[in-house]
């Protein structure tokens, strides 16, 4: 945290109150309390279906705050690693205000996501292994984190994005994400809840869907290595469109060929050299006499050209 004299407290380069790192400091703040509440707060606010049905319906939305209580804090460290790397790439685009309400939004959605999936597995029977359990209990960012996940991957589909050591392209982060953790559930019994990374990515993607109007592509920040491609038919548009260069020595270039013109017209050589006589520019620091030529672009827009063509009748 840094501080000058006359400005606000910075944190990361941003200020106290930006999103980012007030969604930092109270996931943090709240992460510390957990060590002295013995699993109470994780009882009381971590995500259980069977207890949002019975009426804990906060717990959809304060489960994403909390995190394992570990020695090293792996759990938390990632997920906040995460939100703002992405948020910082995604806040340029749609904005602090927006980024705040997908955020939010994308961890209520998964909460929600979950509790729903858990029911339907009660009413299947309760065996189904892809759905969550009514009594599983679900804690972290990373439904909210796959929000952003999913958001950067329409702004940023062609950058490369290190899955644990695989380098995935950003528009198939989420999906190649979600495999793995299906996998890791399933073959390794991995404490991996992707039902709440599936609804947090599926809840931002319908929130893009309603700020897609919104949001230009000219906004786009550029990111070494993270640019942004344009839709294929622009590129193709770009590339056939003829550009048009301004000539800023045209009105001299009219000049130059009309004295030409008027050369090519008079019949005899003392015409042609009483004529460009009263033309001369003073000073003029002209080119070596082999260089003089008529059809040259650089003569034709030369202001000295006069003084040549004079040089060159007197030959």
């Amino acid at each position: 945290m840094s501080r000058n004299r006359g400005q606000s407290p910075s944190l990361f380069g941003n200020p106290i109150l930006h999103p980012l790192n007030v969604i930092l400091i109270i996931n943090c703040l709240i992460f510390f309390l957990q060590y002295f509440a013995n699993q109470q707060l994780i009882y009381r606010f971590g995500l259980t279906p069977d207890f949002v049905l019975g009426g804990a319906v906060w717990q959809v939305f304060t489960y994403g705050f909390l995190h394992a209580v570990e020695l090293i804090p792996f759990h938390l460290l990632v997920n906040m690693y995460g939100m703002y790397m992405l948020g910082s790439n995604i806040i340029p685009i749609i904005g602090k205000t927006k980024f705040t309400i997908l955020y939010f939004a994308s961890q209520i959605g998964a909460g929600i996501f979950v509790v729903l999936s858990a029911y339907l597995n009660e009413m299947l029977g309760g065996n189904i292994p892809l759905l969550e359990s009514m009594t599983t209990q679900t804690i972290g960012a990373s439904g909210a984190l796959f929000g952003l996940l999913a958001l950067f991957g329409i702004f940023y589909p062609n950058a490369e994005l290190l899955l644990f050591i695989f380098p995935v392209k950003a528009k198939n982060a989420v999906w190649v994400s979600l495999v793995i953790g299906y996998l890791i559930s399933q073959i390794g019994n991995g404490a991996i809840s992707n039902t709440c990374h599936l609804g947090g990515a599926l809840t931002a993607l319908l929130l893009y869907k309603l700020f897609q109007k919104q949001i230009k592509p000219g906004s786009l920040p550029y990111i070494p290595g993270l640019e942004w491609e344009a839709p294929r038919e622009t590129k193709i548009q770009s590339k056939t469109k003829p550009q048009v260069i301004e000539d800023l020595f045209l009105d001299q270039k009219k000049i130059n060929e009309n004295v030409l013109g008027q050369i090519d017209s008079k019949k005899d050589l003392p015409s042609i050299i009483n004529y460009l006589q009263g033309m001369q520019v003073a000073n003029a620091n002209i080119c070596p006499p082999s260089t003089y030529n008529t059809e040259d672009p650089i003569c034709l827009r030369c202001e000295w050209l006069v003084n040549c063509a004079l040089r060159k009748a007197k030959e």
